[in-house]
Formats: C-alpha cells, sequence, structure tokens
C-alpha cells in the first residue's frame, strides 16, 4: 500500500512539474520537451517497479509466483450436535468434516483447482521401534488415531480452456451424476446430514463426495433456450475393493481362556483408485443441463462402467439420474431422483466365491499339546444389491423481517435471511445380499432381501447471516418398513428391532 501512495503521488507532483517549468520556460520549447521527455521516462520506471513489487505480492495467505495471475486458499468446515432415540448411540457432537481448497488461474485460459476433505479427523499417530540385543531382534510398530476419521482428496484437477464454451478437464474429477455430489460443500445445504441418495443409503454407486481420476470435457453454451451446461469424462471408474479389519479378543474355552486373533476382508464398492485403474476397463459419465434463467435448472446425467476387478467375470453398473432447481414465487424447489443397475449379482457373487476358495480359514497355535491360540481368517462380500433407487425433494422459502434488522441477527449483515426447510427422501433397494457363505470355490449359502425401503422426512430451520454460513436446526425421522434399520444405512447403528429413529441436530457451516 505504501508503494501504491508513493507512486501516486510521486506520478502527481511528476506532472505538476512540467507545468510549472512550461509557464516559467514558454519561450524556450527546446528546454520544455526536454524536462517532459525526463518525466516521461520517470513515469515508466515508476511503473516498471511497481509491476516488478505486484509479481511478489502475497495473495491472502499464500505467495503468487512470477507469471501467476491468481491464487486463492480457502475451503470450509461443519459442525453438528444431535440427540436421537437410539439405544446404542449417544447424544455427542460431531465434527463432520474440514476442508482445504485452492485455486489457482495462470491466466484466463489455464486453471487448476483442489480440495482436500479431513472428515471427523481429530490426529494419527505413527511410531516405530527396531531394536537388537542379545535376546535377539525385534520390531515393532503403533498406529494411534481418532475413530471414524478419514482423509480424502475429494477434487485435483487442471482445466485447459480451448474456447468460450469447450474445456479440457484432467485429474481427480467429481463424477457428475445427480447435482448433489458436483454441489456437496456443507455450506451450501440448509439441513445439518447430507441426503440418503448420495451419501447415507447410497444410490449412487458410491457415496458422495464421489470423484474419479480422468479426463473429459465441460463448458458452457449459449442458446435461444438458455445456457447448456455440459460434462463428460472418461474416468477409472466404481471399482469392489476391500477393506481389512484386524482385532483381539480373548474368548472362554472350558475351564481355560483362548486367545482369538481375527482379520476380515470385505469386497464392497469403492471409489476407483488414483494409482492405476484396478480392472482396465473405463467409466463414461456424463450431466446435460439446461439453465433457462437464473433459479432455474433441469438436468440428466448418467455413468456407465465394468466395477468387478480383473479376478472376477466382467459385470458392470449403470446410473442414470433426473435433477433440477426451480424458483416458484418465492419457493425453491431441489430434487434429484437415481436409479442403479447392478447387473447379474448371483453371477458376481460365484465369480468372487471362484476367486477367493474359501470364506473362513481358522488356525490354531498349541502351547505343549493345549489349544492357546487361535486365528481366523475371514473374506466377505457386502454392500452389493441388484439395483437401488431413490429420490430426494426439498423446498426453502428464503425470507427476512425487517423487524430483526437492528437485532443480533441482522446488524453488521447486507443480506441475512431465514430459510425453512423440508426434505422428504426415500431409498428403495432390491434383491440386496445379506449373507454368502462359500467353500472350495463353491456357494454354499446366499441370502438376500427381496426389497427394502429407506423414509426419511426432514424439517429445519437455517440462518444465514451471509450466503456462504449457514447455522441449522433439524428433525428428523427416519424408518423403513423391515424389522430393523440395521445394514440399510452406513450411518444408523440401530438394534436388531429398531425400524425407526427420531434424531434432533443443530450445526453450523462455514466457508473461508
Amino acid at each position: 500500500m505504501k508503494k501504491r501512495t508513493a507512486f501516486v503521488f510521486g506520478l502527481a507532483g511528476s506532472l505538476a512539474a512540467p507545468i510549472v517549468i512550461a509557464d516559467e520556460t514558454r519561450n524556450n520549447d527546446e528546454q520544455l520537451w526536454q524536462v517532459i521527455e525526463e518525466q516521461q521516462m520517470r513515469i515508466e520506471s515508476l511503473e516498471d517497479s511497481m509491476k516488478a513489487s505486484d509479481s511478489s505480492q502475497v495473495d491472502g495467505n499464500a505467495s503468487v509466483r512470477p507469471g501467476a495471475r491468481d491464487f486463492h486458499i480457502g475451503g470450509y468446515g461443519s459442525i453438528r450436535a444431535e440427540a436421537n432415540n437410539l439405544d446404542a448411540d449417544q447424544d455427542t457432537f460431531t465434527f463432520r468434516r474440514f476442508v482445504l481448497t485452492g485455486d489457482g488461474k495462470i491466466n484466463d485460459r489455464l486453471e487448476a483447482y483442489f480440495e482436500l476433505e479431513f472428515e471427523r479427523f481429530g490426529e494419527i499417530e505413527l511410531e516405530k521401534s527396531a531394536s537388537a540385543g542379545a535376546d535377539g531382534f525385534s520390531a515393532g510398530q503403533a498406529v494411534e488415531g481418532t475413530n471414524g476419521s478419514e482423509i480424502s482428496m475429494e477434487q485435483a484437477w487442471a482445466r485447459y480452456r480451448i474456447n468460450d464454451s469447450v474445456n479440457l478437464d484432467m485429474g481427480a474429477l467429481l463424477v457428475p451424476l445427480g447435482r448433489f455430489n458436483i454441489n456437496h460443500d456443507d455450506n451450501q445445504w440448509n439441513l445439518t446430514r447430507r441426503t440418503l441418495v448420495d451419501r447415507g443409503a447410497p444410490v449412487l454407486p458410491t457415496k458422495a463426495a464421489w470423484p474419479e481420476l480422468g479426463l473429459g470435457f465441460s463448458g458452457l453454451v449459449e442458446t435461444q433456450a438458455g445456457l447448456v451446461d455440459y460434462r463428460l469424462y472418461a474416468v477409472n471408474g466404481v471399482n469392489l475393493d476391500f477393506e481389512f479389519e484386524g482385532g483381539v479378543a480373548a474368548e472362554p474355552d472350558g475351564s481355560s481362556t483362548v486367545g482369538v486373533s481375527k482379520f476380515e476382508a470385505e469386497f464392497a464398492p469403492s471409489r476407483g483408485g488414483f494409482s492405476n485403474d484396478l480392472n482396465g476397463n473405463k467409466a463414461v459419465t456424463g450431466r446435460l443441463a439446461l439453465l433457462p434463467q437464473s433459479g432455474q435448472e433441469l438436468a440428466i446425467s448418467g455413468y456407465y462402467g465394468r466395477y468387478t476387478p480383473d479376478f472376477m467375470d466382467s459385470e458392470s453398473v449403470w446410473s442414470v439420474a433426473i435433477d433440477g432447481l426451480h424458483s416458484l414465487g418465492g419457493f425453491e424447489v431441489e430434487y434429484e431422483v437415481v436409479h442403479t443397475d447392478w447387473g447379474n449379482i448371483d453371477d458376481v457373487a460365484a465369480s468372487f466365491a471362484s476367486a477367493a476358495v474359501d470364506k473362513e480359514v481358522e488356525a490354531k497355535v498349541g502351547a505343549e499339546d493345549r489349544e492357546t491360540t487361535e486365528i481366523v481368517s475371514e473374506i466377505t462380500l457386502g454392500g452389493l444389491a441388484e439395483s437401488r433407487t431413490g429420490y430426494w425433494i426439498e423446498a426453502r422459502y428464503p425470507f427476512w423481517p425487517e423487524a430483526l434488522d437492528n437485532t443480533f441477527l441482522g446488524r453488521g449483515f447486507s443480506n441475512p435471511s431465514l430459510e425453512p426447510t423440508v426434505r422428504m427422501e426415500q431409498v428403495v433397494i432390491r434383491n440386496r445380499i445379506t449373507g454368502i457363505e462359500f467353500s472350495n470355490r463353491q456357494i454354499t449359502e446366499l441370502d438376500k432381501e427381496k426389497s427394502s425401503i429407506v423414509n426419511r422426512a426432514t424439517v429445519g430451520l437455517a440462518y444465514r447471516p451471509v450466503p456462504d454460513w449457514v447455522i441449522s436446526f433439524a428433525t428428523e425421522y427416519t424408518w423403513t418398513d423391515e424389522q430393523t434399520l440395521a445394514g440399510l444405512t452406513n450411518f444408523i447403528p440401530a438394534g436388531e428391532n429398531e425400524d425407526s429413529v427420531l434424531a434432533f441436530s443443530t450445526g453450523v457451516a462455514y466457508t473461508f
């Protein structure tokens, strides 16, 4: 700021100087022009100095390299407090997520962006040690961290603008299936929980936020009907991948106690790999949206690709979605409908059993002919259903009473709002695998639930002091037509007879 002020006063003084000189030397044109040329040289020197200074200025908290036009570090976070009537759950605070974003533009045609998420993350600590001595060599490793934590790269892409209507996008791209996945930031929504369709009982091939590594084209095209927003990508695609769990236990065995070590690998649909394509086949995804005017949008989107790994027979998953946003007399109505088909899951299960050989393997380690340790290894297939269909629809009414302008709710904010919100959701799951037994490469038992329905109704009130901050209060009721909600969602720890849950929550989502 000091450099710019000095430049302004210097420039004013420099421009004033030739006027004074001109008054004193009207009859000496040659001397006048010499002074003007000297002042012009000084102006050009000051401009060059200012440009050099700008190239090393700090933008926000990040240094901008010479040649970089613009770079911003930002992000968002969200916290929730919840109480419900489940026997196994507790009233709790939840650190939903903290996300760092970076957006860099070298010029009008080159852009890069990243989004790094810390979900329910408190800490992670790794300790390693090794020693050698008279008693021999030993090595150890310990990992400490907070339960349920996740660090995830949600976006990391580069964009090359071919022209005003065509962009080439490369990197970790959000799959444009429906509208929630590409607009998933918590501060964009009025309620304290993400939708069932996209997160809680996902109809999407894997839960939001869902990025895939690939490349493709995107852009905006002006037409007589309005703007057309399109995205078309080829990506690695969702894949059956495993989660590995290990544990130890002490179990009674007659008059003695046996130590048990348990290891389990569960294969379930997951986002594709960022190191390589696990099945060597690319998935295709795209979305086409019409925006006739501000606050109005209607879109169709899809996804198709193989999801079984190389060591299993080929089977593909496909999804189709319709979504929209409409403003009607002050009301805002937003919705999404998704259907996903996983193909012939019986063949997938048989192929999985053939590759995995045996579901469970037990080994017993004895000392002096007495069993002291039992090791159990298990491989399972979970989270797979023949098809899933779901929808959510949300209605909001933003308003602001003038009587609140001079209260703590309105003071200092240019455009605050209150937004009563109602959301209705439903997911239908067909032929879900609930149990599988196999031995010697053959399935011995395959249990499936023919059809299950999960419903949720939510009523809430959101207060937005500014558009990108929201403080929410919500009541939600979730229920099913089955005996229990257990296994139907990924967030409700329901007991065997708990087929519904009533929850109250409040939370804040903010950007910075």
